[in-house]
């Protein structure tokens, strides 16, 4: 297979903008951004390391670091003695040890966050979701549902349950959300800051409803995230059960091994 056409990445490595970030991040975001957007196809290979680091003006160390970690993530995949390769099925990384919004992860990836199907309605909670945020009898909440796109691709059915209160915390402030990220909504409208979540995933198959609106099949497996979202207080703030859309996103987490 033709090595992969590289040109505009050292242009994109060494742009100003991009001085503050370490030199391994800046040349893996560079690589990430052009196989997430398909600009690096699946199955091509790259040019040998010696000619890419070159091409790229960095060292073969720091090329060598970036490449481990795409590798890691699963978007690039080496054959030694063969070369380098992107990943027939390149997803997006999920890590596991720290709680970012899909907003950040997708611009991580580097895919545009977009929407579409915003409902934002005030509810009364199921019993699961009142225990969950430890409310009374009769305490209604800010439901918001919407579809999560990377750039056009549906990424997650979200439904983000949000515990109101007095101003500024009201279900008519919360009517001004506009479908960007529930996190950076709550901090600077309702002077709501997460100090933690507490999650659990599992996996299901997609219902016709959900499939539907994910572009999926009946029967796709989706990784269904049950997140709650705790104030500095200790209090319980928001409530997301979000479902993953497998063929875009995957969860990784580092485990320490056992006691010696």
């Amino acid at each position: 297979m033709d090595d992969i056409d590289v040109s505009g990445l050292a242009e994109r490595i060494w742009a100003a903008n991009s001085q503050r970030e370490d030199l391994v991040q800046r040349i893996s975001g560079a690589l990430r951004e052009r196989i997430v957007s398909g600009q690096l196809p699946a199955g091509a290979r790259l040019i040998p390391e010696a000619q890419l680091a070159l091409h790229l003006h960095v060292s073969r160390p720091s090329l060598r670091e970036a490449i481990r970690v795409l590798a890691h993530e699963g978007l690039l995949h080496v054959r030694h003695g063969v070369g380098t390769f992107v990943s027939k099925e390149a997803r997006v990384l999920g890590p596991l040890e720290r709680m970012q919004s899909m907003s950040e992860l997708i611009r991580a990836a580097g895919g545009q966050p977009k929407h579409r199907d915003l409902s934002i309605e005030l509810v009364e909670p199921s019993a699961h979701v009142a225990h969950e945020l430890d409310l009374g009898d009769g305490i209604r909440v800010g439901r918001v549902s919407r579809v999560r796109l990377m750039d056009e691709t549906p990424f997650v059915l979200a439904n983000e349950y949000v515990v109101l209160g007095e101003e500024p915390r009201t279900f008519a402030r919360l009517q001004r959300f506009q479908g960007e990220s529930i996190y950076e909504f709550l901090r600077e409208e309702f002077g709501a800051f997460i100090s933690h979540s507490m999650a659990r995933i599992s996996a299901i198959a997609a219902d016709t409803a959900t499939g539907k609106l994910l572009n999926l099949k009946k029967g796709a497996p989706l990784l269904v995230m049950h997140e709650v979202h705790y104030g500095r207080d200790g209090r319980p703030v928001l409530l997301a059960i979000n479902y993953h859309n497998t063929q875009v996103v995957e969860f990784t987490t580092v485990r320490s091994g056992p006691p010696t």
